[in-house]
């Protein structure tokens, strides 16, 4: 064969055709998500002279469940209670930070902080890391200076109101609309305390069971706090395990 004839193919200049109609270009582009929702589900129902703080205790990643007891709810001083829900990272690291500005503050007045008081350290907190905020969605409850007992629900930039009853986290969507019609329900017929704490206990575990049911990111155990004027008292259930 003609030496030359591969020399002509080789050194062909082809015209550049056009892309076909039906080509898309593709854009690869890094991005960064430094974010996680590890489920999570807490509750708070306060009334003048009690509060009554649940959270499971399920963290999830993905579809996996990577801790099967966890402690969301945690005492920040002996009139503060601290429950969180959203990225477990976050939460630890918050918890902690609260906890020692709070002890740093009871050191240097000698006496312990209103929950008012913690509920304005906590904003100031989560407002200083506006611009990359805590992934963590928080309730404080606890007991003013005059005994009367108050939840204060948050956001994750330090927007914060007082409720009577209030949920956070993967199950409020089917806890809000119950709390809000059940909370401020007054009934006829005169209950002692004992009574109206009891009726909210069995309303906070009935409403674990069925979202437990609706929702794979809650489950493995409820931890329920019961605050009141004279202390704490904690209970510990188990949900679904599967």
């Amino acid at each position: 064969m003609d030496p030359h004839f591969w020399k002509i193919i080789l050194f062909k200049e082809f015209p550049v055709r056009p892309f076909p109609i039906n080509y898309k270009q593709q854009f690869i582009t890094n991005s960064f998500e430094p974010y996680q929702n590890n489920g999570g589900t807490i509750i708070s129902i306060s009334l003048e002279d009690f509060s009554i703080i649940a959270s499971d205790t399920r963290i999830i990643s993905g579809f996996s469940i990577p801790v099967r007891n966890a402690i969301r709810i945690v005492k920040i001083s002996e009139n503060i209670l601290l429950s969180t829900s959203g990225m477990q990272v976050d939460m630890l690291i918050l918890q902690e930070e609260l906890k020692k500005s709070v002890n740093l503050w009871e050191s240097e007045n000698k006496k312990n902080i209103s929950v008012s008081g913690g509920a304005y350290f906590l904003s100031s907190i989560l407002y200083s890391r506006r611009f990359f905020p805590y992934y963590t969605f928080n309730i404080l409850s606890g007991k003013e200076l005059d005994g009367k007992i108050k939840s204060f629900s948050f956001d994750a930039v330090g927007s914060f109101e007082f409720c009577s009853g209030t949920s956070s986290g993967s199950g409020q969507l089917f806890i809000q609309p119950i709390l809000d019609s059940n909370i401020n329900w007054y009934s006829l017929k005169p209950e002692s305390k004992k009574q109206k704490i009891l009726k909210k206990l069995i309303m906070i575990k009935h409403l674990f069971l069925k979202i437990s049911k609706r929702n794979i990111e809650i489950g493995d155990g409820v931890q329920i706090f019961l605050f009141t004027r004279k202390g704490i008292l904690v209970e510990n259930n188990v949900l679904k395990c599967d």
